[in-house]
């Protein structure tokens, strides 16, 4: 394990603007223990806010963001941001927000706030020293997750999602008595929002490799989590997710296959629908995933390229991994598409709503969709040539007994 812990300059420079004992905590501390890459550089110290601000006064670095109950700030120089945390104590009764803090000076005290002992190491950044109240450098060296006491996951559920995605990005085992105490406090997960649960699962995706992923998942499974987060799901299978580039779209097609619902779309919506994802997001990600279920339920290429064009790269790159031959079919479609030039979306139809509205006044609004759909049909197959006089020709011939 590596034992040499380098600030960054602009980490140093804050550090000796302060003086005295200013640490470096958390993933930092780990991460370069570890020999690994980290960006984030957390740092702490007793000082209060007001006191760390005259200690700043006149430099180049500035404060935002003040939270004076947790005793908590950005600290910013040029493109560089730290986020501070003075010492403090903290008291629970349920759920992930303390009762009450109380700010003081030892370490040792606010280390007894901290998770897991491998988040509780200290770098004092002016000394060069390193100060570990809970042994976390050998629990570094034996790769293994463990509590920093009994209580750590008796109230706060996302502390036990932390721990599996901890275990699943370093490839750690979890201490026997600290998995014990995740399962008997598994329920508090109930009390996390979905997009507090979809924020969690989404650094797992980034921060984990595929294996890392997997065992993430099947820790998911052992300690039933899935349960308190949707009721009537026990196991989601981590079989695309093992494969994938993109593990989040390979988790959403686990998760379809282990729940087998009536309608795929329906199905994320529900699901994803407080998860805190942009709209359009949301939008794009249903298509794709949409997309790979019916390109293997075998929609025809007309149809499937009509609702998926824009997609498919990424539904291929799924596809490819569960059916080879049928995402080459698909593939040849879409290649053939590009090189001749067909017109594929309404939008790139020289007709628009505009124009219905202007040359059919009579036609209901509800039908909009559909004739365009129906021109876009047919300028693809060749019928009609997409010219705007052309569209308006063929959409009156076909529908002018009806308004």
């Amino acid at each position: 394990m590596n034992i040499s812990i380098k600030p960054s300059s602009v980490a140093k420079k804050l550090a000796r603007t302060v003086g005295g004992d200013f640490y470096l905590v958390g993933g930092y501390v780990r991460n370069s223990l570890l020999g690994k890459n980290c960006e984030d550089e957390d740092v702490c110290s007793a000082l209060t806010l007001s006191a760390l601000e005259k200690k700043l006064a006149g430099s180049e670095f500035t404060i935002k963001n003040r939270n004076k109950v947790f005793g908590t700030c950005k600290i910013i120089c040029g493109n560089k941001s730290f986020d501070y945390a003075t010492f403090r104590k903290e008291t629970y009764s349920r759920g992930h927000c303390p009762d009450s803090v109380e700010f003081v000076k030892d370490l040792s005290e606010d280390a007894n706030r901290r998770d897991f002992t491998i988040n509780s190491i200290y770098y004092n950044i002016n000394k060069g020293e390193i100060k570990d109240p809970f042994d976390g450098m050998s629990d570094l060296k034996r790769k293994k997750i463990r509590a920093i006491n009994s209580e750590v996951l008796n109230d706060d559920g996302l502390r036990i999602l932390r721990m599996i995605r901890l275990a699943g990005e370093y490839n750690f085992s979890i201490e026997k008595q600290t998995f014990l105490n995740a399962q008997k406090n598994i329920s508090n997960i109930k009390d996390l929002t979905i997009s507090k649960v979809a924020e969690e699962l989404q650094k797992l995706f980034t921060k984990t490799s595929n294996k890392g992923a997997v065992k993430a998942i099947n820790l998911y499974n052992k300690l039933g989590v899935w349960k308190q987060i949707k009721p009537d799901l026990e196991v989601v299978k981590p079989n695309m997710i093992a494969k994938c580039e993109d593990k989040t779209l390979a988790f959403a097609i686990d998760l379809v296959d282990s729940v087998k619902p009536a309608s795929v779309s329906y199905f994320l919506n529900h699901v994803l629908q407080d998860s805190g994802v942009p709209k359009k997001r949301l939008a794009t990600f249903i298509n794709i995933v949409s997309g790979y279920y019916d390109a293997l339920n075998h929609l025809k290429n007309k149809q499937f390229f009509f609702k998926y064009f824009d997609n498919f790269p990424e539904i291929y790159k799924l596809l490819n991994k569960k059916f080879k031959i049928l995402a080459q079919k698909y593939n040849f479609f879409y290649k053939y598409i590009i090189s001749h030039k067909l017109v594929i979306r309404v939008s790139d139809l020289k007709i628009t709503v505009k124009d219905l509205k202007k040359h059919f006044p009579s036609m209901p609004e509800k039908l909009y969709e559909s004739v365009l759909m129906e021109a876009l049909s047919d300028v693809f197959e060749g019928k009609c040539q997409n010219e705007l006089s052309e569209l308006l020709r063929d959409i009156g011939r076909k529908h002018y007994h009806k308004f």
